[in-house]
């Protein structure tokens, strides 16, 4: 059975929406989300609401920094927490639709493994904060330590830029594998990009499906202009998180 895997959909419904009519047309119906559900867009309600019907959904970091404190966040990331946490206790709601929302980002795990696939948001060694880019394939300890708490394959998000690291020390992107990749031994981690907030230059959405041997990657073209115009719109969200999308970055 194939399922879904999507990441860092970052309160961005336009994304989301589209996102799900693909996978539907890929006659999915098992979605698993990573985290990052919130933060940034402006849309945070709405994406919960769908997210919650997910096989099972992970802490991210901005569900962490939206229960807790962002303490690492930047400026312009502390200014769209204060303001999603000012829409998931908006008296315009029901206080009872409100607790449910707040019971659910504090019932999230961090993360989750089911036979030798884990899934976390950010790393096994750091489930909620540690990111995972290009890069750091030159970084044999790090990669070394990564891959020892790695039963076989390990999905994850964060940083938003897909693609497959591999326990030889290579990374592998989605254009260079031609969007596939078939787990053969060894070990594998694979990240699934973003949903909301893609930053590979690229700014559709990326997920993956998963069959439990071979991962596919896509990009799905959303009405990027009708989020942008959104946070525009919302004095509490910086311009700058809209400037972002339509560049991929």
């Amino acid at each position: 059975m194939r399922i879904a895997i999507i990441s860092d959909v970052h309160a961005n419904i336009e994304a989301m929406d589209a996102v799900l009519a693909h996978i539907a047309d890929q006659h999915v119906t098992d979605i698993v989300c990573l985290g990052d559900v919130i933060g940034y867009g402006p849309n945070p309600r709405d994406c919960i609401n769908i997210v919650a019907n997910a096989r099972f959904s992970l802490m991210g970091n901005h569900e962490e920094a939206v229960m807790f404190y962002g303490e690492d966040f930047n400026e312009k990331a502390r200014q769209a927490l204060e303001w999603t946490k000012e829409q998931l206790n908006s008296p315009e709601y029901d206080r009872s639709e409100n607790y449910e929302m707040w019971n659910f980002l504090g019932s999230l795990e961090e993360s989750h493994t089911e036979g030798d696939v884990l899934y976390v948001h950010g790393s096994p060694r750091v489930p909620t904060k540690e990111y995972m880019v290009p890069q750091d394939i030159r970084n044999r300890d790090k990669m070394t330590e990564i891959f020892s708490m790695i039963p076989s394959l390990c999905f994850v998000g964060h940083s938003h830029i897909p693609g497959v690291y591999t326990d030889n020390f290579r990374f592998l992107s989605p254009n260079r594998i031609d969007g596939k990749y078939a787990h053969q031994g060894g070990k594998a981690l694979i990240n699934v990009g973003s949903v909301g907030q893609p930053r590979d230059g690229d700014p559709r959405s990326s997920y993956v499906t998963f069959d439990g041997r071979n991962v596919v990657f896509h990009r799905v073209e959303y009405d990027v202009r009708t989020t942008m115009d959104k946070i525009y719109a919302t004095p509490g969200l910086p311009n700058y998180l809209a400037d972002r999308l339509i560049v991929g970055r």
